[in-house]
């Protein structure tokens, strides 16, 4: 819901007439007021929407649209190696983009997704916060994941490093701010959906919180309509100067996939797409023969970062113990203890809990933590400007041969070359 600024309190009489049970306050633009509202069980919300419309003080009325994970998983394997983190090294990040930052202290990623593992040493939280249904809870517990989604993307972008535990992740002493707005998972189910109100208010909350950079692996294909709650939410924080990086999607080459997915693809957002590597011999660094765009990965993205793509070579699925399982095809990082879903549940090999990925969800979060190491390296917190990332981001980016610009981009992730680019 948008009000005219002029309605002040009246929006709350406005409210009551159409049976309004309670209504949160959203943050946006100035001149207006922003507010999503539940309406009781059984209204028509078409027929109140309508009501609404003809209220001069009501600028517009839109629905709540649902918002899914874009990364698909296969639970981990005893023998997998935990030092192959392929991604890091395909994207310069270690040793390239590391020699030049650690990361700093107040440049935090915020993480909105099923939530983290917090079982997980690896993690340093600034905030925890589920927002779910419109419910928020804050502090221990509120955001342990039940999925696994949340802890692999939370892993990627900000697990601790040189610290002798588990994996490396991009920001390497980048703290975390962690948002549940997924249900949990079910013994039968891990496919729950967030909602783009409670979205919105954890993007809020997170600009709020301090948040240099929002990362969203999650998505609605176009076809579904833009959201307005999620637009001005995602205006607010571009506004504040918060970067906002968003999964491009994993529909390719069905019509969806022809474009990204909202909330990547509303204007100053980066839409990250996913890029894979072929091999010669598996789970071998040095043969690797070429690069692409994962098969699954949407056209348009702003650029793309490795997510993977087991589908290149399946006869290596890693679904079994017993199955061959080459890594490079994956994504490899931290998966959540408290998995639900029995096909989630991870070895514990070590005291770690690792799940294999591929989606355009784990190519996101390696950009959000680049983003924080390039905001360290330049000054600090919200030191550069949404639009200064995307062009350094950009114009860094490595081409991959042969591949459009229409599905790379401007080509894949170059860390090291993104860092020195934010050099003040």
């Amino acid at each position: 819901m948008t009000y005219r600024s002029a309605a002040g309190l009246g929006v709350q009489s406005i409210e009551r007439s159409v049976g309004v049970q309670r209504a949160v306050v959203l943050a946006g633009k100035p001149g207006a007021i922003y507010r999503v509202i539940t309406l009781a069980p059984g209204s028509d919300a078409n027929v109140v929407a309508a009501s609404l419309r003809r209220n001069a003080d009501v600028l517009s009325v839109a629905p709540i649209h649902t918002r899914a994970l874009v990364a698909d998983t296969v639970a981990d394997d005893p023998y997998l190696d935990n030092d192959d983190q392929w991604y890091l090294y395909k994207t310069n990040v270690d040793s390239g983009a590391w020699a030049h930052s650690h990361g700093k202290a107040g440049v935090v990623v915020a993480i909105i997704d099923t939530g983290v593992d917090e079982n997980n040493p690896d993690f340093i939280f600034d905030i925890k916060e589920s927002i779910v249904g419109g419910v928020k809870a804050t502090g221990k517990g509120s955001v342990q994941d039940t999925n696994g989604h949340g802890t692999n993307t939370a892993g990627l972008a900000t697990a601790q490093t040189n610290n002798g535990y588990g994996f490396a992740g991009v920001g390497y002493t980048t703290h975390l701010q962690a948002y549940k707005i997924f249900p949990d998972a079910t013994t039968t189910s891990d496919c729950q959906t967030a909602d783009t109100a409670d979205e919105a208010q954890a993007i809020d909350d997170a600009v709020a919180n301090g948040a240099s950079v929002i990362s969203l692996s999650l998505g609605g294909a176009q076809s579904q309509g833009s959201d307005p709650t999620e637009q001005t939410a995602v205006e607010y924080a571009l506004s504040n100067n918060v970067a906002v990086v968003a999964a491009a999607g994993n529909e390719y080459p069905s019509s969806d996939g022809q474009q990204v997915d909202y909330p990547a693809a509303y204007p100053g957002v980066i839409a990250v797409g996913a890029s894979a590597v072929q091999d010669t011999v598996m789970n071998s660094y040095a043969t690797i023969t070429s690069e692409y765009v994962a098969t699954y990965s949407n056209s348009g993205a702003t650029l793309v970062a490795p997510g993977g793509d087991s589908s290149s070579d399946p006869a290596s699925d890693c679904s079994t113990s017993t199955s061959p399982c080459d890594y490079l095809h994956w994504v490899e990082g931290y998966s959540t203890t408290t998995a639900a879903f029995p096909p989630d549940k991870c070895s514990d090999s070590g005291g770690v809990c690792r799940a294999l990925f591929n989606g355009t969800s784990q190519a996101t979060p390696q950009v959000a933590g680049t983003i924080a190491l390039m905001e360290a390296y330049h000054g600090g917190a919200r030191s550069l400007t949404p639009a200064q990332v995307t062009t350094m981001l950009t114009s860094t980016a490595d081409l991959i041969p042969g591949v459009s610009s229409t599905r790379q981009g401007a080509g894949r992730l170059d860390a090291a070359n993104a860092v020195a680019a934010a050099h003040p």
